[in-house]
């Protein structure tokens, strides 16, 4: 232990005589360069930060401006929901009054052309809708999830559907 600090003691004096004969070998040309060389650097860091305050305050403007697109399409649909919405309310009042107005008679049978014709396009749109989901790479597990079906139901529509009807979903 009593060794051990002068070893210290005499590599710290050895130390901070090196430092003094290596500052006293630089050069005076080094000193005047170094304030011209702090003012480059910093008009450098300068412009460099107004570029990319520039680049930031674009993206801001472009984001901002997507952002606008999106809640105005976004509102556009919601309008066109809710006028869906009201044109059903009242088809659903009229065929209920409609059901009360007319004669209790069992022997006459609604056409069921209408009920197929909208159980046909509901279908078609989710067969569409389950190609369209295959083109974007979605596995059939992925696409039963999204739709809320079974994956045998999923699997179902590929095998039944030739690759012509696949082709058709686009249109």
């Amino acid at each position: 232990m009593d060794v051990v600090y002068p070893i210290l003691i005499g590599a710290g004096i050895i130390s901070m005589l090196l430092a003094f004969v290596i500052k006293k070998k630089q050069p005076v040309d080094s000193f005047s360069s170094l304030p011209t060389q702090r003012t480059t650097d910093k008009d450098e860091l300068e412009k460099n930060m107004q570029r990319l305050q520039k680049q930031w305050k674009q993206e801001t403007n472009l984001l901002a401006s997507e952002w606008q697109e999106m809640r105005a399409d976004l509102l556009q649909d919601i309008a066109s929901l809710h006028k869906r919405l009201d044109n059903m309310d009242q088809q659903l009042k009229q065929s209920i009054s409609h059901k009360q107005h007319a004669p209790k008679n069992t022997d006459v049978i609604e056409p069921a052309s209408q009920v197929q014709d909208v159980d046909m396009l509901a279908l078609r749109e989710r067969y569409r809708r389950v190609f369209e989901l295959s083109k974007e790479g979605l596995s059939p597990d992925e696409i039963a999830k999204r739709l809320g079906a079974g994956r045998g139901e999923i699997d179902l529509i590929f095998s039944l559907a030739d690759k012509h009807e696949r082709g058709l979903a686009d249109a």
